[in-house]
């Protein structure tokens, strides 16, 4: 078979877009392109077209077809490229099918000329593409050897492994028109793929090591960590160890991945393993899904667990223990084993772990085959993690594989034809599993593993690791997206058709994708396909200048009144929140210390009260989902438990804006998630200070807005619903004296015209399609602390209504109605706190609906080739001469033709839409050539409703999974995320995304269809225990060096390192 088995012509229109043809030469076969509409072609028509077009590129595989959205503020275009591999590099063979590496790839565009490429994302693109990452896998006909599969699942599955498959979305163009993709593109994965041969007497064996990444979530080493909603983790390998000889074949497979909990790693330095966490109850449902998908593809699952006892790995291994300890998978056998501490003592401590996993592999076993047929099959598999899942991981798979090698060397039988032939597998696997570190690590950390042999090596591999990380993994990552997702990348519309639609349905099949109208008519038909679910929802804002007399004791520091209202009831009943956000300005002092380096001690005790308010003074159990400090703005995220199974996509990012963007002192945090299917974001902002700094203030709103960016794409637009609160700092434009005249006497109303920030929403400078409620309170700045008095001092500064909360949501949908809008007498800051209640609907599917409106939308969409067979009665042979007759029949129905070929007795047509092929089925009985001739019009897929009703049958049956939000004891510290430059390792209080608390109730499990569907759990048999009484006096205020008391707050001693880590039952 010829490697430049490709030939790619193309030929200009006058208008628009390019026709492209592509000749196979080794099946003789053409692919015809042109507006969107593909076809095939006879060798016969192929080779009299391709006359008049121009070679453009050869090739020696298609990868497939990519769209990519390209938005700017004038135009909104879909990009359309084929991607040719241009050089390969021969891996080997794997049953008779020969394995290559992709060395280089060619973006080809499909709308212009096609070697001219105008998206500048191409070319990272192409660079990735390009890594020698990727392999493929040739065959002879009928005999498709596909690298996806295992040989297990090969003989058990009847299609590829989408979790392997890395260009599966580019197959979906030549399917939609009914072409066999694999005739035409190859199927890819990432990872490694090494086939070494060994001779045993005359005989030749076949041994490989596959590891396939998954494309599930994918991304490289500091952008993408832990597990994401669905309980898919970072760095997910599959291994092989696979071994063929004679006509047998054996295979062992494990598995590694990131710790299956909602944690991140961002650019560090050297050697530092700096780790924060989200709410440590957030990661039950991830945890639970990703243990079930396990067990679903492997049966039994054992996890090995290498993480250290130093920085943050204790605290992610402790969660992770507990975690897996309490859900529905403590069946899982747990292997704890510190390999850096352990191999320290001595390199012989390895065999303590092997003992343990020795019995497993035995236990499983290992497939085996013969001719094809299956003599046995492995029956669980060794799940091994360490923190990136590379150096130490790869070790103990080494380790793992050494010890299937026996298992499978018996198997084979292969001492039967060679006496101590398994020494030259052993000494051959070892070469092949360091090579297959080296390939993994490359992929996620840019460099090779770092192995322990060579200090200098490692030493400089590691700082090669973090200059990769820091520097060019951003535009590594994007690349990533953009394979993957394609035009969903950065499209709004196909962000809110996953939240909308089944999963199943966006990632495996191109009907959403590829079909012209189908995802604008299904997202406008959201509502019948969904309910409204209401939510309470308090924001609240509050500058606490430098938190310096903060005292959470004093009533003039008492949140209940904040949060609860002023008619809040100690003893009674207070309002049930499902979503607490509280937005806190100069938590510290805007000095340059902290700029450089904030401290997050007024964050951690911020964290604590709040949800030691919510938890204590409300029927509801709280946690902390959410919370992030840049210098002085902290935004803290509170959901109720129960709502946690119905949160999916949380996301954080901030920007800064001071001095130009230069620093934190001035900036914007922003927490976005989906609840059900309406996607919220919470924006706390502090912008520029000054009565007259309106234009920089504005010019901070409009930095945020457009900086703010979270993962897939997403913008601050991209959301439903967007609640905006902060010290947004503008002034009234009055002098202070007349500001005071009028609250002394109540005429508030007067102000309002003066009001910079209403003035400017007038004008249209900032906020645009944002609401805010009537300011019926006084202006919230500046007072005198601990006085209802404003500003006295020598500055004497105006009165202000700089703390604001606003809101935006879908015009035509109205999920958002204010319930109050309110201050609450806080007097330790020169800020009042302001609070906002807000009943917030969020859209829950209803899947039998979706269902229903799927089929009506495909139905009335007609079908997704677009394609009608047009044939003339009376002949077996459609005639060449009556095809302009038949074009000028379609052009009096009004309907675009994009394509048409003439094959046998019909003439194919294609048209830009399906409902245009249902249109053109009017011409059927037509008389043309001056009633010469009849036409007969056909649809070239008549049963496209039925197909797609069978197809997407089980995307709509969703499957009852037991997640157990109550069995979770022990922890009670705040926060879990280290950094240990700040405190000594046995308690961190570092920079908090989230902070953490754990609950002791019953052990019932909550199915997740029970919680969805009721919006509440089961009633726990145990009941809450009491709320703790306040103490009658006060502990003492800490002295001064002079003796004399200070004022700052007592806080409680942090917990003892006798008392640290928690132990479990």
């Amino acid at each position: 078979m010829s490697l430049r088995g490709y030939r790619i012509y193309a030929i200009p229109r006058t208008t628009g877009t390019y026709r492209v043809l592509v000749e196979s030469v080794n099946n003789n076969a053409y692919l015809y392109i042109e507006n969107g509409s593909i076809a095939t072609l006879s060798a016969t028509d192929g080779d009299n077209l391709k006359q008049t077009f121009t070679k453009v590129a050869d090739g020696c595989g298609l990868m497939g077809i990519l769209r990519l959205s390209v938005k700017t503020p004038a135009i909104s275009v879909v990009d359309t490229y084929l991607i040719v591999i241009t050089e390969v590099k021969s891996v080997g063979k794997i049953n008779e099918s020969d394995v290559y590496k992709v060395a280089a790839v060619k973006f080809l565009s499909l709308n212009h000329e096609p070697t001219l490429v105008t998206d500048d994302r191409i070319p990272e693109l192409a660079r990735l593409l390009s890594s020698e990452n990727f392999y493929f896998a040739t065959s002879g006909p009928g005999n498709l050897f596909d690298l996806t599969l295992s040989a297990q699942r090969r003989h058990d599955a009847a299609s590829s492994d989408y979790r392997f498959f890395w260009n599966r979305n580019l197959h979906f163009p030549l399917e939609r028109f009914g072409i066999n993709s694999d005739d035409w593109f190859v199927r890819c994965m990432c990872g490694s793929v090494l086939i070494r041969t060994i001779y045993v007497g005359h005989r030749t064996a076949k041994v490989a090591i596959i590891s396939r990444l998954s494309c599930e979530r994918v991304g490289t080493r500091f952008n993408v960590r832990g597990a994401n909603d669905d309980g898919q983790v970072a760095n997910f390998v599959e291994t092989e160890q696979l071994i063929s000889f004679e006509n047998r074949e054996s295979s062992f497979v494990q598995i590694r991945g990131s710790v299956p909990l909602f944690w991140e790693q961002p650019g560090i330095q050297v050697g530092s393993h700096s780790i924060r966490m989200r709410s440590i109850e957030a990661s039950v449902p991830a945890l639970e899904r990703h243990f079930l998908q396990l067990k679903k593809l492997y049966n039994e699952v054992s996890a090995v667990n290498l993480l250290g006892s130093k920085e943050g790995e204790r605290k992610l291994s402790e969660a992770f223990k507990t975690l897996l300890h309490g859900s529905s998978h403590n069946d899982v056998e747990m292997i704890n084993f510190d390999y850096h501490a352990q191999m320290k003592v001595s390199k012989s401590s390895i065999k303590q772990l092997q003992a343990k996993l020795d019995p497993m592999v035995d236990n499983w076993q290992c497939y085996l085959s013969t001719d094809g047929k299956p003599d046995k099959s492995q029956t669980g598999v060794i799940r091994t993690n360490c923190l990136d899942c590379l150096d130490r991981t790869n070790c103990v798979q080494t380790l793992i594989g050494m010890k299937a090698l026996t298992v499978q060397l018996a198997d084979l039988e292969v001492e039967k034809f060679k006496a101590k032939i398994s020494q030259r597998f052993e000494e051959t696997l070892k070469e092949i599993w360091q090579k297959n570190g080296d390939q993994c690590s490359i992929i996620y950390a840019g460099t090779g593993a770092l192995e322990g042999k060579s200090k200098l090596k490692d030493a400089s591999r590691s700082i090669a690791r973090t200059f990769q990380n820091n520097l060019m993994d951003s535009a590594k990552q994007e690349s990533f997206d953009l394979f993957l997702l394609g035009n969903g990348y950065f499209d709004d519309e196909f962000d809110k058709a996953c939240r909308f639609l089944p999963v199943q349905m966006i990632k495996d099949s191109y009907y959403v994708t590829e079909c012209p109208a189908a995802l604008p008519e299904l997202i406008s038909r959201r509502d019948e396909m969904s309910t409204r679910q209401p939510l309470s929802v308090f924001c609240g804002t509050w500058n606490v200048n430098g938190g310096k007399h903060l005292n959470v004791a004093r009533k003039d520091n008492s949140f209940e009144e904040w949060i609860f209202g002023a008619d809040w009831d100690a003893e009674g009943d207070v309002p049930p929140y499902d979503i607490v956000v509280i937005g806190l300005e100069e938590i510290v002092d805007l000095n340059a210390t902290n700029m450089v380096k904030a401290s997050t001690t007024n964050q951690r005790l911020f964290c604590e009260q709040v949800k030691r308010t919510l938890n204590e003074k409300s029927r509801e159990k709280f946690i902390i989902l959410g919370c992030e400090q840049l210098v002085g703005v902290c935004l803290i995220l509170c959901v109720r438990t129960q709502l946690l199974p119905r949160v999916r996509g949380l996301a954080i990012s901030d920007v800064k804006t001071g001095m130009g963007g230069a620093t934190g002192n001035k900036g914007s945090v922003a927490i976005r998630l989906t609840i059900d299917a309406t996607s919220v974001l919470f924006i706390c902002s502090h912008f520029a200070a000054g009565q007259h700094e309106v234009a920089n203030r504005n010019d901070d709103y409009a930095t945020a807005v457009r900086k703010l960016r979270f993962p897939q794409g997403r913008t601050v637009d991209s959301h439903d619903v967007i609640f905006w609160l902060g010290d947004f700092n503008y002034r009234i434009s009055m002098p202070g004296g007349e500001i005071k005249k009028y609250v002394e006497q109540g005429q508030l109303d007067a102000l309002i015209p003066y009001d910079q920030l209403t003035e400017q929403r007038q004008l249209g400078n900032v906020f645009k399609g944002f609401e805010e409620a009537p300011l019926k309170f006084p202006p919230t700045y500046k007072y005198d602390t601990f006085s209802d008095i404003y500003d006295t001092s020598e500055k004497a500064r105006a009165p202000a209504w700089t703390d604001r909360v606003l809101w935006r949501d879908e015009p035509t949908e109205k999920l958002v109605q204010l319930l109050d809008y309110r201050t609450a007498p806080l007097k330790s800051s020169d800020h009042r706190p302001v609070a906002a209640i807000f009943q917030l609907d969020v859209l829950k599917v209803n899947l039998k609906k979706c269902e229903e409106i799927f089929h009506d939308v495909v139905s009335s969409l007609g079908p997704p080739d677009c394609m009608i067979l047009v044939s003339i009665e009376g002949f077996a042979a459609f005639p060449e001469f009556l095809k302009d007759e038949v074009l000028s029949k379609l052009q009096e129905l009004g309907v675009t033709v994009t394509l048409y070929t003439i094959e046998g007795n019909f003439m194919k047509i294609a048209f830009d839409y399906g409902s245009s092929a249902l249109a053109a089925l009017s011409m059927d009985g037509t008389d043309i050539n001056d009633k010469q001739h009849r036409i007969s019009v056909q649809l070239r897929s008549p049963d496209w409703e039925d197909d797609w009703a069978i197809r997407m049958a089980p995307a709509f049956r969703r499957e009852p999974s037991c997640i157990n939000l109550s069995a979770i004891e022990g922890l009670s510290i705040v926060n879990l995320a280290l950094d240990d430059d700040e405190v000594d390792d046995t308690v961190s209080i570092a920079s908090a995304r989230s902070c953490i608390d754990f609950s002791t109730s019953n052990n019932t499990p909550i199915f997740q269809e029970q919680i969805l569907l009721s919006g509440s759990a089961a009633t726990p048999t145990n009941a809450a225990p009491p709320t703790p009484s306040r103490p009658a006096t006060l502990p003492p205020r800490p002295l001064s060096s002079n003796g004399t008391t200070n004022n700052v707050p007592a806080i409680p001693p942090r917990p003892s390192p006798a008392n640290w880590p928690p132990r479990f039952s």
